[in-house]
C-alpha cells in the first residue's frame, strides 16, 4: 500500500512537470486550442517570466531597468541613431522609449542632440534627435555586458545544442511568418 502511494505520488509529480503537449494536434483551424495555449500568449508569458526571474535580477546590481539595457544596448550597437529608429525596433512605444531616454540621459549615459536644420522633416515639423552613448554609458555597457552574457548562455545551456539550433531556426521561421525580419536585433 504504501509503495504505490509512493508511486502515485511520483506520477503526479512527472504529470505537473510534463504536461501533455496541446499543439500537436492543434486541427486545422485552431480549434482545439485554449486561449492559454496560444504561441502569442505561451511567448509572452515566456518572455515575462524571463525579464522577471533573470534579467532584472542582474541588471538591479547596475540600477538599470530592462527597458533601460535594452535601449543602451541598441543606442550603443546603431549609434549614433534617431529617437524614432529606437521607437521603431525596440518594441516598446513612443512614451515609454521616451521616458527610459530622459533617464538615461539625466544620469549622463546616453547624449542627445538635434540632427540640424537640414535634417528637418516637413511631414514632422520636428527636427530629429540623434542618440549616442557617452563614455559614463559605455563603461556601464562594459561591465553589464559579460553579466548579461553569462546570464543568457546559462539560460541557453539548458537546451541541447541540437534544440538550440531547432529553437533558433523556429524562432527565424516565425519572424519570417510575420514580416517582421528586417528590424533591428
Amino acid at each position: 500500500m504504501a509503495a504505490r502511494s509512493k508511486s502515485n505520488a511520483s506520477n503526479r509529480r512527472a504529470a505537473r512537470r510534463a504536461p501533455a503537449n496541446p499543439w500537436e494536434n492543434i486541427g486545422a483551424q485552431g480549434a482545439n486550442l485554449g486561449v492559454g495555449h496560444f504561441l502569442t500568449f505561451q511567448v509572452i508569458r515566456l518572455a515575462n517570466a524571463l525579464k522577471a526571474n533573470v534579467t532584472r535580477r542582474y541588471l538591479s546590481d547596475f540600477d538599470l531597468s530592462v527597458p533601460e539595457w535594452r535601449l543602451l544596448g541598441m543606442t550603443i550597437n546603431f549609434e549614433p541613431v534617431r529617437f524614432s529608429e529606437l521607437v521603431a525596433n525596440s518594441s516598446m512605444d513612443k512614451g515609454q522609449v521616451s521616458r527610459t531616454l530622459q533617464s538615461l540621459i539625466k544620469r549622463g549615459i546616453v547624449a542627445a542632440r538635434a540632427a540640424g536644420r537640414m535634417a528637418r522633416r516637413p511631414a514632422e515639423g520636428s527636427t530629429p534627435v540623434i542618440l549616442t552613448v557617452t563614455p559614463k554609458g559605455r563603461r556601464l555597457y562594459r561591465t553589464v555586458l559579460p553579466v548579461s552574457q553569462r546570464n543568457q548562455a546559462r539560460l541557453l545551456h539548458m537546451l541541447s545544442r541540437e534544440e538550440r539550433k531547432s529553437f533558433y531556426t523556429t524562432l527565424n521561421k516565425l519572424f519570417d511568418a510575420i514580416g517582421d525580419r528586417d528590424r533591428l536585433p
